[in-house]
């Protein structure tokens, strides 16, 4: 169940540094004169969002942290800009090492989803198993 959750979450920044560069081209486009700069700009968001959707490989811990941000494409390019390591983009440490949740907007929190009847059983019942002591858990070698 976690590997799935794990999955959805990498799935959900994909979706969200889509969006991100996609909003960033449209507000460029839409603006009366752009500048060079600007359209530099976007081409490092660009590569950015390229590297992370075709090459970086993400553990479970900077996705949740990415997703923190609002922009989490502009997150990581205060990490990319940031990296002094030579062989390695690790993005939790430059998340720490600049600051960033301090300098950047947060993403605002998701109202919970509506879940299920069978949902809320299921997760009662997770919750049950949990707060059982281990010596109330039934064995798998005793009748039930």
């Amino acid at each position: 169940m976690e590997m799935f959750a794990e999955h959805d979450a990498q799935q959900k920044l994909g979706e969200r540094l889509d969006e991100s560069l996609l909003n960033h081209a449209k507000a460029l486009s839409t603006a009366d004169r752009p500048q060079i700069v600007q359209v530099y700009g976007l081409q490092a968001l660009a590569e950015i969002h390229c590297y992370l959707k075709t090459v970086h490989q993400f553990d479970p811990a900077e996705v949740e942290a990415l997703l923190q941000f609002n922009d989490p494409l502009v997150a990581a390019s205060l990490c990319w800009e940031e990296n002094s390591h030579e062989y390695s983009f690790p993005i939790c440490d430059l998340l720490r090492e600049t600051g960033a949740k301090e300098r950047l907007p947060l993403a605002e929190p998701e109202p919970p989803k509506k879940l299920s009847v069978r949902e809320q059983l299921r997760s009662a019942m997770k919750k049950a198993r949990q707060q059982l002591a281990p010596a109330e858990r039934p064995r798998g070698d005793e009748g039930r």
